[in-house]
């Protein structure tokens, strides 16, 4: 063979090795990002399966639901201003709050929810809006849902949104109220109050109280 020949296999040799080495490296390259996006969605969802569960649960005579952590929980009992009320929560900067009244008693939740609106109009608390709007599922009963809606308060902040959801148990109902302040003329009602009504377990068996 002609030292030509030999140069000629010699360079087609280098180049194919050349190309495989390239098809190899892009290869590895391809697995390594695909390896490095894999590993990160599974980090985003370990962080955000984390962040889900930063909850607090509290348990109630015949209930238990989770809460943010970074809320804080008043003194329980009878230091509070409502014989009924069970749980006062509020968060950092005060201007959430979220309280249970616990009331026992032949009533409904229809009721309930009507007296809420004669509440909030004593209170100034719903001048723009003062009614039941709406109905939800709270772990397999009916709640109904009550929202009272004030933009011209007196006072540090200007404008409020109550939500009330009139929860029925079989010997009475459950009155979870969440209240917002706003420094504007456009309230919005608690993101985190539906996550916790979401959240909502019976833990006592029973029917709950028909409505009248």
């Amino acid at each position: 063979m002609s030292d030509h020949a030999q140069s000629a296999g010699t360079t087609r040799s280098r180049r194919l090795t050349v190309a495989l080495l390239l098809s190899i490296g892009c290869l590895t390259a391809s697995v390594l990002l695909l390896l490095a996006t894999t590993a990160g969605g599974i980090t985003y969802l370990v962080l955000q399966k984390r962040a889900a569960e930063a909850t607090t649960t509290f348990t109630g005579a015949t209930y238990a639901f989770g809460y943010p952590v970074d809320w804080h929980r008043t003194t329980t009992g009878v230091e509070l201003p409502d014989p009924d009320q069970v749980l006062e929560l509020r968060n950092d900067d005060t201007t959430k709050y979220v309280t249970v009244l616990d009331r026992s008693g032949a009533m409904s939740a229809a009721g309930e929810c009507s007296d809420a609106t004669a509440r909030t109009d004593s209170q100034g608390l719903g001048t723009d809006q003062n009614e039941v709007i709406s109905a939800r599922d709270v772990d397999g009963r009916e709640a109904l849902h009550h929202r009272a809606v004030a933009t011209d308060l007196d006072g540090e902040h200007s404008s409020s949104v109550v939500d009330t959801w009139c929860i029925p148990k079989p010997d009475g109902v459950v009155l979870f109220v969440a209240q917002t302040f706003s420094d504007d003329d456009s309230p919005e009602s608690m993101p985190d109050a539906e996550r916790i009504l979401d959240s909502w377990e019976w833990t006592v068996d029973g029917l709950p109280a028909e409505d009248s």
